[in-house]
C-alpha cells in the first residue's frame, strides 16, 4: 500500500511540475505579444481620441462660424440702413444747407456726426466678415481633417480589429493551461493583464462617447431624420441624426470609406440595395442621395429593432458592429435636442 501511495505522490509531483512548466512557457508567449497589445491599445485610443474631437471641433467650429457671421449680417444691415438714411436725406451737402437754412448750430454738429456713424458702421461691418471670414477658415479647416479620415469609423474599426486580435490570440493562450496550470502564479499575471487590457478599451470607448458633442441638423437633414423615424414607430429621430453626425456629419464630410460604405449614411451597396427606400419619391432609391440615404437607414434599423428601447442598442451595433460606434450613437443621440 505504501508503494501505492508512493507512485500516487510521485505522479502528481511530476503532474504539477508539468503544469508548471506549460505555465512558464505560456506565460512567455503571452508576454511577447504584450508589448504588441500596449501598441494596439494605444492606437486604438488615439483614433477614438481623433474621432470625437474631429465631431466636437466641427460642431463647436459651426456654432461659432454660425454666431460671427450673424453678428456680421446684424452690422452689415446696420450700415446699410443708416446710409440709405444719409441717401435720403440727400447727403452731407444737403443736411448742411439744411442746417444752415435753419440757423441752429446744434444742427450744424450733426452732420459730421451722422457721417461719423455711417464711417464707424463701415469700419465695423468690415471688421465683424473679417473675423466671420477666420471661422469660416477654420471650420473648413476642421473639415479636411474630417475628410482626411480623422472622423472615419473604417480607421477606429481598423485598429480595434488589429486590438481584439492580439487579445484573443492571448485568451487562446489562456485557454490552452489546464485547470492545475491556471492556479499558478505565473498565468494569474498573464490572466490580470489580459483583463487590464480589456477594461483599458472599454474605458478608451466610454470616455469618447462621454466627451463628443452633438450637433443640431441641419434643417433640411433634420426633416428628413423626423420624417424617416417617423416610419419606424419607436424610433427617435435623435438616433437617425447621431449615425449622420458620426458617419458623414451630415454629408459634409467624406462619402466613400474605404471599407466601400458610400453616401451621407455610409451604406454598403449590397445592405442598401436589400432594404432601399425611395425617401423622395422620385422613382429611385440613390445611395447617395440624402432622402434615400436616410429612410433607408431608419428601414435598416427598424428591421433590426430600433423601433423598441430594449433592442434599440443592437439594431445600431447591427449598423456598425463595433460597441464603441453603439456608446457614441446613443451618447450623441441623448444630446441632441
Amino acid at each position: 500500500m505504501a508503494i501505492i501511495l508512493g507512485a500516487s505522490a510521485s505522479a502528481q509531483a511530476d503532474s504539477l511540475d508539468q503544469a508548471n512548466a506549460q505555465a512558464q512557457q505560456l506565460a512567455a508567449q503571452i508576454s511577447k505579444l504584450q508589448p504588441q497589445v500596449v501598441a494596439a491599445l494605444a492606437a486604438y485610443d488615439t483614433s477614438l481620441t481623433a474621432l470625437g474631437q474631429a465631431v466636437s471641433m466641427n460642431v463647436a467650429a459651426g456654432r461659432v462660424y454660425s454666431s460671427l457671421l450673424e453678428q456680421a449680417d446684424t452690422l452689415v444691415a446696420q450700415r446699410d440702413s443708416h446710409i440709405v438714411a444719409l441717401y435720403k436725406a440727400g447727403g452731407s451737402l444737403a443736411l448742411y444747407a439744411s442746417a444752415l437754412r435753419s440757423g441752429d448750430p446744434a444742427s450744424l454738429r450733426q452732420v459730421p456726426y451722422l457721417n461719423g456713424i455711417v464711417t464707424s458702421d463701415t469700419d465695423s461691418a468690415a471688421s465683424a466678415l473679417a473675423v466671420a471670414a477666420s471661422a469660416k477658415a477654420t471650420l473648413d479647416a476642421t473639415q479636411n481633417q474630417i475628410d482626411n479620415g480623422l472622423s472615419n469609423t473604417d480607421a477606429v474599426n481598423t485598429r480595434l480589429a488589429d486590438l481584439q486580435s492580439l487579445l484573443g490570440q492571448q485568451q487562446a493562450l489562456l485557454n490552452e493551461a489546464s485547470s492545475r496550470a491556471k492556479n499558478l502564479q505565473a498565468l494569474k499575471d498573464a490572466a490580470a493583464a489580459l483583463a487590464a487590457s480589456q477594461a483599458a478599451a472599454a474605458a478608451a470607448a466610454a470616455q469618447a462617447a462621454a466627451s463628443a458633442q452633438a450637433d443640431a441638423a441641419p434643417a433640411n437633414y433634420r426633416a428628413l431624420f423626423q420624417g424617416a423615424a417617423a416610419t419606424c414607430p419607436g424610433l427617435s429621430w435623435t438616433v437617425l441624426a447621431a449615425i449622420g453626425q458620426v458617419e458623414t456629419h451630415d454629408g459634409t464630410g467624406g462619402m466613400v470609406s474605404s471599407a466601400g460604405a458610400l453616401g451621407p449614411m455610409q451604406f454598403l451597396p449590397a445592405t442598401f440595395a436589400e432594404y432601399a427606400r425611395d425617401g423622395d419619391h422620385d422613382g429611385k432609391a440613390d445611395i447617395m442621395d440624402p432622402a434615400d440615404a436616410v429612410y433607408t437607414a431608419a428601414a435598416y434599423l427598424c428591421a433590426n429593432g430600433a423601433g423598441q428601447a430594449a433592442s434599440l442598442s443592437t439594431a445600431i451595433w447591427n449598423y456598425n458592429h463595433a460597441e464603441w460606434y453603439v456608446q457614441l450613437v446613443e451618447s450623441l443621440a441623448a444630446k441632441i435636442s
